[in-house]
């Protein structure tokens, strides 16, 4: 689907936005008048996809581990600090683990959760009460088709986007009648850097195509209800 909206005066955060959905979410905001702040752990690579998305519009980003809530809170007042407001929020940061859970690490088990379940709590957290006090908002949480039936070889990956999906839920019922609006992607294969670690292949959508996907649902005529998953495949 293709959304030309335009998001001129509108401030968008997303987090693990250096490369690939994030960074194709933020380059697709810019292009249609948004200001964005993206966040990553890598700070050469942060430097870089700053480099290449500030030819496309007002971007800023800071390097921040969004399983550190200290971080993220700092990571939210420097955007409210460059750009005054936060009007999107797409919990995009994501770790995958690979192989029998019975083998695997703790550090990685806990990395996983920690990102992708801790960040997306985190994010969410310290941005809602600026929604909130403003009574509007846009928040996106970007799961998975494993987060709706599991896989081998990944289970903490698949329980940390199960949880998102109830949250995504949970929170709207405690939101929706203050103007603030939740929505879930539950995302089919992507070809991302996660992509080449799970399967050993670049292959499945084009992170493009999902930044449209997102674009729809930030926007004012969004395809599906509040506090439900946009299903997302070719």
């Amino acid at each position: 689907m293709s959304n030309q909206r335009n998001f001129s005066g509108q401030v968008v955060l997303i987090t693990g936005g250096s490369r690939g959905i994030g960074y194709a979410t933020a380059e697709a905001f810019l292009k249609q008048g948004a200001r964005v702040a993206i966040c990553a752990t890598d700070k050469d690579r942060l430097r870089n996809a700053l480099d290449q998305l500030e030819a496309h519009g007002d971007v800023a980003g800071w390097p921040t581990d969004v399983s550190d809530y200290s971080a993220v809170t700092k990571l939210v007042e420097l955007t409210l600090e460059r750009f005054g407001r936060i009007d999107v929020l797409v919990n995009n940061a994501a770790r995958l683990a690979v192989g029998n859970f019975a083998e695997q690490d703790q550090a990685k088990i806990d990395e996983v959760i920690n990102v992708n379940i801790k960040g997306t709590l985190y994010a969410t957290h310290a941005v809602l009460p600026h929604m909130l006090k403003r009574g509007s908002g846009c928040v996106i949480n970007i799961s998975s088709l494993l987060g709706t039936f599991g896989m081998a070889r990944v289970a903490p990956y698949c329980a940390s986007k199960f949880a998102l999906v109830g949250f995504t839920q949970a929170l709207n019922h405690e939101v929706k009648d203050a103007g603030v609006r939740v929505y879930g992607m539950t995302l089919s294969m992507s070809a991302t850097d996660m992509q080449v670690q799970f399967s050993g292949y670049r292959q499945g959508m084009p992170p493009e195509i999902v930044a449209e996907e997102i674009l729809l649902l930030a926007g004012p005529n969004p395809p599906i209800e509040t506090g439900t998953c946009l299903d997302t495949y070719l």
